[in-house]
């Protein structure tokens, strides 16, 4: 038992001076990291927009911890209230994944939240930067009625963008989500870009439980959906 103590420390000390640097991506330090020679990928967390009184962004939910138990590597993606436009922290991810890909990472799956989660989707325009996609409850827009033409539009574009290349993509949408008053609308214009960027898409669309915006994070969410998921975006 000692002798395999003193292994695991000896591979977390090593593995831990080989990460590589991927700003703005850093590491999550709720998880240790095996280095890209021992791990079997990179997971990269991105959280959705936080309340303004908050000290930071929540704990990533269950499923992040579900993701680091496959030997992958946690990276977190933090971003601020006030300085997370949506180009600009898009542009921010991929030279992020762009970094960890060249730091020697065979497999990285990007996951979000929210506006995190859309832009996880980004990355779509970027062919070879990640393998799968992770995006939950999507919103960037708020819930004003207002702003829904536009969020249509960003929607669209979105999809537009994806380049072809065999990216596996989860989409979740749960049920009573203010931020999508158009869930069926927004599914069928992402079926339809999938297909003409050729992903492989799963939609996971308004199941029985968690419902909510936040439902990510309650339990339910990883009892009842956790391995479906991390079986698609992390096929062994």
């Amino acid at each position: 038992m000692l002798r395999l103590i003193g292994v695991l420390l000896l591979v977390v000390s090593t593995s831990r001076a080989e990460l590589p640097a991927a700003p703005p991506l850093t590491p999550l330090p709720l998880f240790t990291q095996a280095g890209p020679a021992l791990a079997r990928g990179a997971l990269v967390w991105l959280h959705g927009t936080y309340d303004k009184d908050a000290p930071g962004p929540p704990d990533p939910p269950e499923l992040v911890g579900r993701m680091a138990g496959r030997v992958l590597d946690v990276f977190q993606f933090l971003r601020s209230r006030g300085n997370d436009p949506l180009v600009g922290s898009g542009e921010g991810l991929a030279r992020g994944l762009a970094a960890l890909r060249a730091g020697g990472y065979r497999r990285i799956v990007v996951a979000g939240h929210s506006r995190g989660a859309w832009i996880a989707l980004t990355a779509l325009a970027h062919p070879g930067l990640a393998d799968s996609i992770v995006a939950v409850s999507v919103a960037a827009h708020g819930t004003r009625p207002e702003r829904q033409i536009q969020a249509r539009a960003d929607w669209q574009a979105l999809w537009a963008s994806a380049s072809a290349a065999p990216t596996r993509v989860v989409l979740v949408q749960l049920g009573d989500d203010p931020y999508d008053p158009d869930p069926h609308w927004q599914l069928d214009v992402a079926k339809a870009g999938a297909e003409r960027a050729g992903l492989r898409l799963l939609p996971i669309f308004l199941p029985p439980v968690p419902r909510g915006h936040l439902g990510f994070y309650k339990s339910e969410f990883d009892e009842t959906l956790g391995a479906v998921i991390a079986d698609f975006a992390d096929p062994r």
